[in-house]
């Protein structure tokens, strides 16, 4: 308890009230996820040459305000479910969690002080309360729309890996723009359920673009749309055909026309996510590009937030990853005499990143060398030739990206220290109309903390248990039973308590209640959020308004 008392009070701050010209109409949070500050300086000396007047600034430099303290609820270096999960609620959570109150892993490993009687309790999301107070709200993300960042903001889950179940709560969750990948998700013939979420979408008047050519043509006013623009996640944009995936820039570009259209605002979520993805293969070439695409993304953030007047761009990784730095034991003794062009040209000289060169050689892996040579100008050595073919056949898929991003580290001077995430603080950057802005080192939920007061939102907490109430209280004094539906979901069923034969239904990840008359469905009422099964409860959470809905269309119809 001393520890975690100690921990509250260094990184204690105060926001306190705020004037209505430090309120904001519009949020745009930006996550490079896995972004190790180290990154930023290999990402300016990359660009060196290339700039006007040498002039290398990164978009992000001018709005670095301090750091964050990113941590999961019962361990310093944290994963990205419960990190990102933080910025969405404020509240700090276990490894794996989306958007869900932690469990306690034991006095010696909690960083914080758990509530047994919350354990499991779906958590309300930034994303979720703006769009309560009337604002469209989105994702932009290059991974799969159901990868940890997203869901943090639109699903509740102690199981990030229940990609499937993600993607029913995000189809339902009513956000207005979903840009990325993923369409396996939403796809009833890859579906293990067979639920086809695509037509689930088309009934919700949801507009589709999977091209290049139907995201071109989206408008304005096209006020629901999935842009979904690979199977799973993206590829790496150095990597990517512009012809057929467009970049996070012109994605998060076509988000914000979308959703300016809303008078009463937006919140907007854009997450870099293969920056990470890079760092925990080690890849010196995907993790700097992949910044740079996040970077040119924060350009067209910073951009509209300039001509609006009203919109705060807040970016901030969600932890470190890789221990990536600038200069490597080959550096010992040389470290302040290398030029540029022996420490950079390395590193420009890749044209694909370790990922699309190994999507190539696996592809043709007797043309391993040739492809190697002619997407590096490095030469492999007999032994690497043999690796290359090792981890070709391997039945570890990280096999061959890991043997690739060694052999190209081997002959630069980026340095990592390890595969996993790093307990490092992150760099934070916000821009703001009226210059309201955090400084020095605050932690994750304090974060959250600006976000919602810049926003006027002033009490997640009550929004959760407002919006997420456990059945046995939320259903007090009608009758209702768990049941399973015909492509075995669960649902709740509320009965009448007279003899009209009326009852309504709840499906879990849906956020509408079904209202039948003699087996028949009379009417659909729309709940404005979802409703959660957790499986470890067995309890659904559902708005609290919902009992008071039903009295009133079961127990006093005539």
């Amino acid at each position: 308890m001393k520890f975690r008392l100690l921990f509250s009070f260094l990184f204690l701050a105060t926001i306190t009230d705020i004037s209505s010209q430090e309120r904001v109409k519009n949020v745009i949070l930006m996550i490079p996820d896995g972004t190790s500050s180290s990154i930023l300086s290999l990402a300016r000396w990359y660009k060196f040459g290339t700039c006007a007047a040498d002039n290398c600034r990164l978009a992000i430099d001018l709005h670095i305000c301090g750091m964050v303290s990113t941590f999961n609820s019962d361990s310093p270096i944290g994963d990205s479910a419960p990190t990102g999960s933080t910025y969405a609620t404020g509240i700090l959570s276990n490894t794996g969690f989306v958007a869900t109150y932690p469990v306690s892993s034991g006095k010696e490993r909690d960083l914080i002080q758990v509530d047994s009687l919350r354990t499991y309790h779906p958590l309300i999301t930034l994303l979720e309360a703006a769009k309560l107070r009337g604002k469209f709200t989105g994702l932009v993300v290059t991974s799969e729309f159901t990868h940890a960042t997203p869901a943090d903001f639109s699903a509740h889950t102690f199981n990030r890996d229940d990609k499937e179940a993600i993607a029913i709560q995000i189809v339902y969750n009513n956000l207005n723009v979903v840009f990325g990948g993923g369409v396996n998700y939403l796809d009833p013939t890859v579906r293990k359920d067979g639920l086809d979420l695509m037509n689930v979408l088309r009934s919700r008047n949801y507009k589709l673009a999977t091209t290049v050519d139907q995201f071109d043509a989206l408008l304005p006013t096209d006020s629901l749309v999935f842009g979904l623009f690979a199977n799973e996640y993206l590829p790496n944009n150095l990597d990517r055909n512009p012809s057929e995936v467009p970049s996070l820039a012109e994605m998060t570009r076509k988000a914000i026309k979308i959703l300016s259209e809303d008078p009463n605002g937006f919140f907007l979520m854009v997450e870099g996510s293969k920056i990470d993805w890079s760092a925990h293969a080690n890849d010196p070439i995907g993790t700097i590009t992949e910044f740079l695409a996040f970077d040119d993304a924060v350009k067209e953030a910073i951009s509209f937030a300039n001509r609006d007047g009203n919109t705060a761009v807040v970016i901030v990784p969600d932890h470190g990853c890789g221990g990536i730095t600038f200069g490597n034991h080959r550096s010992n003794g040389t470290y302040d005499v290398l030029p540029i062009q022996e420490l950079i040209q390395p590193l420009r000289a890749c044209k694909m990143t370790g990922e699309g060169i190994s999507s190539m050689i696996k592809a043709n892996p007797t043309d391993a060398e040739k492809i190697f040579f002619d997407y590096t100008s490095m030469h492999l050595s007999p032994e690497e030739i043999e690796d290359v073919s090792v981890a070709v056949n391997a039945s570890d898929k990280y096999k061959l990206p890991a043997t690739v991003a060694n052999i190209i580290n081997k002959r630069t001077y980026v340095g990592f220290t390890t595969e996993g995430h790093t307990g490092e603080d992150v760099m934070l950057a916000v821009f703001h109309p009226g210059q309201y802005r955090p400084s020095g080192v605050i932690t994750n939920r304090q974060l959250n903390q600006y976000m919602s007061e810049i926003l006027g939102i002033k009490d997640l907490n009550s929004l959760t248990e407002e919006r997420f109430t456990i059945d046995t209280i939320a259903l007090e004094g009608v009758t209702w039973t768990i049941q399973q539906t015909e492509n075995s979901r669960l649902k709740l069923v509320i009965h009448a308590t007279d003899k009209t034969r009326s009852h309504a239904e709840i499906e879990a990840s849906t956020d509408y209640i079904m209202i039948f008359k003699r087996e028949k469905p009379v009417k659909m009422i729309p709940l404005g959020s979802l409703a959660i099964f957790v499986e470890p409860l067995q309890h659904f959470f559902i708005p609290r308004l919902v009992g008071d809905i039903l009295k009133e269309e079961l127990l006093h119809e005539k």
